[in-house]
């Protein structure tokens, strides 16, 4: 019974330890996992790095994932591209706990990104921020990765928690993949589920910050001049568009 109990334990670490570590400057993470904690193992893990430029202001995210050759978008020069979503991506989502507000970042191999700002639970703010450098390159027939670089104006203060995903695939092939998935069981997949981002020491790439970037200002007062469809529908409220997945 207790060496069960052991092995239960130290396999539930090891599988931590393949999702995430850490070096002196760098964050590493490596996706593992379907939307609904099925184990992928069709193909080569998601990899995502999280590091800073050398003044520990503003943040790089670099990208090493398998290549699916899902139709790029069509006639778009590389880019901010709305509803990325639809394409093939991968997503970092980094939450401050205190306030709820998050920043949604969105990379396609082809060179589109979106940056959307959230508040709560799929309450946008702002969307189509510009990037001042994303690059992508596709290695191979398997292989894509990208390299952004994210200005400390587009971070919420006190980040403290992350998520990553991935989708690909069309039609009733799509798939969606978390770093840290929803239980087994679940109805659907809910990129916006905030309660399943888990703790990370932001301080250890950037500097503390307690305020929101620049980039947040006049949100709360401000209503959303366009449009946007964030999965599956929205509805909106005075000052926010509310988006449910």
């Amino acid at each position: 019974m207790i060496i069960m109990q052991t092995s239960s334990t130290f396999c539930a670490f090891l599988l931590l330890c393949l999702k995430y570590s850490v070096t002196s400057t760098t964050a590493n993470f490596t996706i593992t996992t379907l939307w609904n904690s099925t184990l992928i193992t069709t193909h080569s893990p998601v990899q995502i790095s999280l590091s800073s430029v050398t003044n520990r202001s503003d943040l790089i995210i670099e990208i090493d994932a398998p290549f699916f050759h899902d139709p790029a978008p069509a006639m778009t020069p590389p880019g901010p591209f709305p509803e990325l979503w639809n394409y093939e991506v991968v997503e970092v989502f980094l939450l401050s706990s205190s306030t709820n507000h998050y920043i949604e970042l969105e990379f396609s191999p082809h060179g589109h990104y979106i940056v959307l700002l959230l508040v709560d639970q799929r309450k946008l703010l702002k969307q189509l921020l510009p990037l001042p450098e994303y690059r992508a390159t596709i290695l191979s027939e398997n292989r894509w990765v990208g390299r952004a670089y994210i200005p400390r104006a587009h971070l919420p203060g006190r980040i403290d928690r992350l998520n990553v995903f991935a989708i690909h695939g069309q039609d009733e092939n799509r798939s969606y993949e978390a770093l840290y998935p929803a239980p087994a069981g679940s109805a659907k997949p809910d990129f916006h589920r905030l309660e399943l981002f888990q703790p990370f020491d932001f301080d250890q790439l950037l500097d503390p910050s307690e305020k929101d970037g620049a980039s947040w200002q006049n949100h709360a007062s401000r209503p959303i001049a366009f449009s946007i469809f964030l999965p599956i529908l929205f509805l909106q409220v005075p000052f926010h568009r509310t988006v449910l997945f």
